[in-house]
C-alpha cells in the first residue's frame, strides 16, 4: 500500500528509526541531516511530530495518527510478513474419542510406506503391533538419534532403534494364513495414511479378497502356504516395478505363477521326504 508515494515498508522503517531514537539510540534522521524521513518530511500527514517518543525509557510509545488504513502492529515486522501463526494446540470440543483405537505400527514400517517401499506384513500382525508398542516405550531411553529424508526432501530425526528392522520380524510366507489375513485392515489404513492413493488401496483390498477366496485356501496348509508365498513374491516384485514406473494391477491372481510356486513347493517337500528317508541323499543335495 502507498500513501502519496510512501510505501508501507518506508513507514515501518521510519517508525523503527523513531523508536530507536526515543530509546537512547541515534536521533531519527530527517531532512536536515541529508537523509529523507517520511515522518519528518510530512509529520501532519503521517504522525504528529514527537508523538512517537516515549515519556520514559521503559514506557511504550503511543502513536497519535497514521495514514488511513495503516495500523501499527505490536511487531512492526508483521506489517511486511503478516501476523505470526498461532501454534497453540486446538481440538474439536464436540468430538470424543473413538470406541476403538487404531494400533500404530513401528516407525520403521511407516517410514518405508511413506516412501512406497515393501514392508513385510508381520509388522501389522498382533505380534508386530505389540512389538511396536513396546518399542515406543523404550524409545525415550535411547540417546542415539538418526536423520532420515522423506520423499519430498524434508529431514526428520528419530530414535535410531525405531528405524531398523525388528529382530522378531518374519516374511509373509512364514506367517500363518490367519495371521496374514489379520493384517489386512491395519495395512490398508497405514497405506491410506501414507497417501498411496485410492487406486492402490482398492487394488490392495481386492488382492486380499481374492487370496482369501481362492480355492487353494480350502486345500489346507499346503494351499495356504502357496498363497502366502505367492503374495510375498508378487508384492516384492510390484514394489520393484513401481520404482521403474512399471507397476501393474496386483488384484488379479496369476494362476500360472501360482501353479509354478506350488510345483516348487512340491519339489521341496519331495526333497525333504527323501532326506528324511535317506540321510546320504541330504548330503548329496548339499554337495550339488
Amino acid at each position: 500500500m502507498a500513501q502519496g508515494g510512501i510505501t508501507r515498508e518506508e513507514v515501518i522503517k521510519a517508525l523503527n528509526q523513531r523508536w530507536a531514537g526515543g530509546q537512547g539510540g541515534a536521533p531519527p534522521v530527517g531532512k536536515d541531516n541529508g537523509v529523507w524521513d517520511p515522518i519528518m518530511a510530512d509529520p501532519q500527514r503521517l504522525l504528529h511530530q514527537g508523538s512517537c517518543a516515549p515519556a520514559h525509557r521503559n514506557q511504550t510509545p503511543q502513536w497519535d495518527t497514521l495514514p488511513p488504513g495503516l495500523a501499527v502492529p505490536a511487531n512492526p515486522a508483521e506489517a511486511v510478513n503478516g501476523p505470526v501463526e498461532d501454534t497453540a494446540i486446538t481440538f474439536d470440543a464436540d468430538t470424543q474419542v473413538a470406541s476403538t483405537l487404531q494400533s500404530r505400527p513401528v516407525d520403521y514400517a511407516l517410514k518405508r510406506l511413506e516412501t512406497f517401499k515393501f514392508v513385510p506384513m508381520w509388522y501389522f500382525t498382533r505380534e508386530g503391533l505389540c512389538e511396536a508398542a513396546r518399542t515406543v516405550c523404550q524409545s525415550d531411553e535411547s540417546k542415539m538419534l538418526a536423520i532420515t529424508q522423506a520423499s519430498e526432501g524434508n529431514l526428520t530425526m528419530h530414535a535410531a532403534n525405531s528405524l531398523t528392522t525388528l529382530k522378531n520380524a518374519k516374511l509373509d510366507h512364514q506367517l500363518t494364513y490367519g495371521e496374514y489375513m489379520f493384517t489386512k485392515n491395519h495395512f490398508l489404513v497405514a497405506i491410506e495414511n501414507a497417501r498411496w492413493g485410492n487406486k492402490v488401496i482398492d487394488a490392495s483390498n481386492w488382492f486380499f479378497h481374492n487370496l482369501d477366496n481362492h480355492p487353494w485356501h480350502k486345500e489346507g496348509p499346503q494351499g495356504e502356504h502357496a498363497l502366502l508365498l505367492y503374495a510375498l513374491q508378487v508384492c516384492q516384485d510390484w514394489h520393484g516395478k513401481l520404482a521403474l514406473k512399471q507397476a501393474y494391477n496386483i488384484e488379479m491372481i496369476s494362476e500360472d505363477l501360482l501353479d509354478k510356486i506350488s510345483q516348487e513347493l512340491d519339489k521341496r517337500d519331495i526333497r525333504v521326504g527323501i532326506d528324511q528317508v535317506n540321510p546320504h541323499a541330504k548330503l548329496l543335495h548339499r554337495v550339488c
